[in-house]
Order: structure tokens, then C-alpha cells, then sequence
């Protein structure tokens, strides 16, 4: 199992933003699509950085914070490059699910961006896929399932 493709659990149609975007989006896309991370790409689907749910909810709590201890201060409105981690870490699309895991476990992350070389612009990343903790799971359940349906009725 754990010389299974990542390119085989990943997630191919990623929600992704743009740089800048408004953080309120960022929020919106993550509760619309119920994701935890969204890359950050560019034009040409480039990956330039990785915003979270904690970046979100941190910027908004930081802005609260601000506006009540002065209110004659406008809001000043917060894009995705302002709060977004631009060295992401990743696994390209042939690293195997053992790999996966120790990023993700050495890091203390639960999802990494799949990337391969852009076609065009070979010093790029083009974002491939999104790979999280969860895909490893349901693969770990399926290789389960299909175990006890070939054992049979009473194990």
C-alpha cells in the first residue's frame, strides 16, 4: 500500500485562488467547497503559495481585533498574498503514499499540493492535484473492505 501512486489518491480538480483575491473569498470558496487548504496559483496554473484555514481564520480574528480598539480606522482589506505561505511544501505526482506520509508526518501537516514541471515554464510548478491525510485514509478502508468481502461472512 505503501508503494501506491500518489497520482492514483490525489484529488486531480483542485479549488484553488488566485494571489489577490480577498481573504473574505478565500473563506467563502473553503466553507462552499468544505476544503481546509486552497493553493495559490497564477495565471498559468503555477503554484505560488497555499493559503489554510488557520491563515483565514487568524486574519480575520486579527482584524476584528484592530477595528474595535479604533473605529475611525477603515478595514483594510486583506488579499490572499498578504496571508498565504509562499514556500509550500509538496510531493510531485510520482511520489508513492510512503513518501506522502513521511511529509506529512514530519512536517505535522495533513495535505500537500501534487506538482509536476510546468510544460511551458519547466522552473514552475503546475499544480497537478491535492493530496491530505484523508486519501490516505480511504485508501487504507477500501484495501480493508475489500479484504473482509474476500474472507467472507463471518470474520
Amino acid at each position: 500500500m505503501h508503494r501506491v501512486s500518489v497520482r492514483q489518491i490525489m484529488t486531480a480538480n483542485v479549488v484553488t485562488i488566485g494571489p489577490d483575491q480577498l481573504v473574505a473569498d478565500a473563506a467563502q470558496l473553503m466553507e462552499e467547497f468544505n476544503v481546509r487548504r486552497l493553493p495559490v496559483v497564477d495565471d498559468n496554473d503555477c503554484l505560488i503559495g497555499i493559503v489554510t484555514d488557520s491563515d483565514v481564520r487568524e486574519a480575520e480574528t486579527a482584524g476584528s481585533v484592530l477595528s474595535s480598539y479604533d473605529p475611525g480606522i477603515e478595514a483594510e482589506w486583506l488579499t490572499v498574498a498578504d496571508i498565504m505561505t509562499p514556500d509550500v511544501i509538496t510531493v510531485d505526482l510520482d511520489a508513492t503514499v510512503g513518501q506522502l506520509a513521511v511529509i506529512l508526518t514530519e512536517n505535522k501537516i495533513g495535505g500537500v499540493p501534487v506538482v509536476e514541471p510546468h510544460p511551458e515554464y519547466p522552473k514552475q510548478r503546475h499544480l497537478a492535484g491535492i493530496v491530505t491525510e484523508t486519501d490516505i485514509f480511504a485508501l487504507i478502508a477500501e484495501a480493508w473492505r475489500k479484504e473482509m468481502e474476500e474472507a467472507g461472512p463471518g470474520v
